[in-house]
């Protein structure tokens, strides 16, 4: 076998350097596709005679953006002054629900999986909940805990615990019995049977279902802070359309929107590095 020589080596990255990118460029492309039509979409929208007056232009609402959200002070970490009275409100709410959801879900879920009896006595009372409108609970909560923040909270916790709560439960009974009288036979500890053996394999259902949950969690901040707030970007969206501000309007749904994106990747980076051994294990069935 004959070596490469130091420049034949060399030569090797410039030449493989455009098949890697070349890729990359193309889907990058094809994925900027989509936004692009919808902004030309929206610019359009804004030119109409009549819908016009509703739809704020693009450039104005990038500007307003920029004005309410962001500034140049490091002091307040770059915040502008409607972010900091009400973006950091709203996710601090959306934090509390969707952490609060996360682990009430997957603590009844696992004990409502491993025990079918539980399961059964539960059952009519989960589908129950389920089938609430949680938007029509809206007053229940501010009639029994108040309106503060928490029943916000609250609020945000029953309406997306829901994919979670079922998406454990099918996760801990698709471990398979197998296991199960494995853990037995050999007399495995309960703590080590929870940590390895069912919380490991409930755990791509989990994050399954917390990943519809981050998504349902902006929606049910949103219509939390409709009524009885002070603050938050529902409340901003109700006072920027009673007075007729448009681009503030818009502006708050441009950054719900990045808001839901960086989110979404945040989970998405965390799924991949808790279930690397997952995906190792599937990719040698596949």
């Amino acid at each position: 076998m004959t070596s490469l020589t130091h420049d034949e080596a060399s030569a090797f990255p410039r030449v493989g350097l455009p098949h890697r990118v070349l890729p990359l460029m193309r889907q990058l492309a094809l994925r900027a596709i989509v936004p692009v039509l919808i902004v030309l979409l929206w610019w359009l929208g804004s030119r109409s005679e009549t819908k016009g007056l509703f739809i704020a232009p693009p450039l104005d609402v990038v500007k307003r953006t920029a004005e309410d959200f962001l500034s140049g002070n490091p002091a307040h970490l770059f915040l502008g002054d409607v972010a900091r009275s009400d973006l950091v409100p709203s996710l601090i709410r959306a934090t509390l629900g969707f952490w609060l959801a996360l682990v009430v879900g997957v603590l009844i879920g696992i004990a409502l999986g491993i025990q079918p009896v539980l399961a059964a006595l539960f059952q009519p009372m989960i589908h129950l909940g389920r089938s609430l409108p949680t938007p029509a609970l809206l007053g229940v909560f501010f009639l029994l805990f108040g309106t503060g923040d928490w029943p916000k909270v609250l609020l945000i916790a029953f309406g997306i615990i829901w994919p979670i709560l079922f998406n454990t439960i099918d996760g801990v009974q698709g471990i398979g019995t197998a296991r199960s009288q494995v853990a037995s036979v050999f007399k495995i500890r309960s703590r080590d049977v929870f940590f390895k053996i069912v919380l490991p394999g409930a755990a791509p259902k989990i994050f399954a279902g917390a990943r519809i949950a981050l998504s349902l969690s902006l929606i049910m901040m949103i219509i939390s802070e409709l009524q009885k707030s002070k603050n938050g970007l529902g409340y901003l969206l109700v006072y920027d359309q009673r007075n007729f501000d448009y681009p503030g309007f818009w502006s708050v749904l441009v950054v719900l929107a990045v808001v839901g994106i960086v989110l979404n990747v945040v989970l998405v980076q965390i799924e991949r590095r808790v279930l690397a051994w997952h995906r190792g294990v599937t990719s040698q069935h596949d």
